[in-house]
């Protein structure tokens, strides 16, 4: 694909980001993208149903006219209309831990790994806590769920929302989720790696932006190939991985998908990864003259609209 005469250097986003950014989508929805960056963000909460069961909140909302959106096939969701974290903060939904700001494609990891109430889960990059409480919530606060972190100080924010929203059956770990081990296995893993994070790239907050160059994508890549890799070790025989990213980078989604698919040798196996009622385009099968294994082509590629953002989404299974 030729990059346009017409291309506009004025973009939103960097310029070498929509150079690849054009060929990552296709000319069809390039567009369409790139004027997601300048959107308004709508603003998305999850009912954290530890403290709070769904249809009470959607009560208290109206109480306070609050206006809100239900968001088909994404439970526990909804969609605030005409609201700031502040305005919620002064009712006391969030410094109470009934509500939780998190976005619609973020949620959808968790959904996919679906764990279940007595399963031993792993979240291998867990903090803030977003989707760590999610899986806890899911999981009725029953089994065992242990939340690895790096980062100190974001270790102790994933702490201290554990605790804001009720979390009672997770362990918080501070270690590099590529040296983590354990004596026993685990039933579902969820790596949501740090990446270059260019879905979350906003055109009226250039620090979203500041950090971004091929050099980031390709440190992101060597780091999440360790997790996803000790995910695989970790995880049982019939066990559950969910990998994501908010990333469009190839490099670091479709790539390292092949990769652990060539480096397991048949021990892992890549499943559908879907959710009803969700935007998405189509995972790249090649990128730069590398051909990929047919099978990522099961990964999910979130569309971002005015509630998604980009996100990359990709399922395993543990078959020996």
């Amino acid at each position: 694909m030729q990059i346009s005469k017409n291309f506009n250097m004025a973009m939103p986003i960097p310029k070498g980001f929509a150079e690849r950014l054009k060929f990552i989508v296709g000319e069809s929805l390039f567009d369409k993208i790139v004027a997601t960056f300048s959107q308004s963000v709508l603003l998305n909460v999850r009912v954290n149903t530890l403290k709070e069961n769904f249809a009470e909140i959607q009560k208290k909302f109206t109480d306070f006219k609050i206006g809100y959106g239900l968001v088909p096939g994404i439970s526990n969701a909804l969609v605030l209309e005409n609201q700031t974290a502040k305005q919620l903060d002064s009712a006391g939904f969030l410094s109470d831990g009934l509500i939780y700001i998190q976005s619609l494609s973020s949620m959808l990891p968790a959904l996919i790994l679906d764990p279940r109430p007595e399963e031993r889960v792993l979240d291998l990059c867990a903090a803030p806590g977003s989707k760590a409480s999610q899986i806890a919530a899911m999981m009725n606060n029953r089994g065992d769920l242990v939340c690895v972190e790096a980062i100190r100080r974001r270790y102790y924010k994933l702490k201290s929302v554990l605790s804001l929203l009720g979390v009672t059956n997770a362990r918080a770990v501070c270690l590099d989720g590529r040296r983590f081990r354990d004596r026993e296995l685990y039933d579902r893993i969820l790596v949501d790696a740090p990446c270059s994070a260019e879905g979350r790239f906003r055109a009226d907050d250039k620090r979203t932006q500041a950090f971004w160059s091929l050099r980031k994508i390709r440190e992101m890549a060597r780091k999440q190939k360790g997790l996803l890799l000790n995910a695989a070790r970790l995880l049982k025989k019939g066990g559950i991985l969910v990998y994501s990213t908010c990333t469009f980078a190839p490099e670091e989604n479709e790539a390292v998908v092949d990769w652990l698919l060539r480096k397991t040798e048949g021990r892992v196996e890549i499943q559908p990864a879907h959710y009803p009622d969700v935007p998405t385009y189509p995972a790249l099968t090649a990128w730069q003259g590398r051909i990929y294994d047919a099978r990522v082509s099961r990964c999910m590629r979130i569309l971002p609209t005015a509630t998604m953002e980009g996100f990359f989404i990709a399922k395993f299974t543990k078959v020996a």
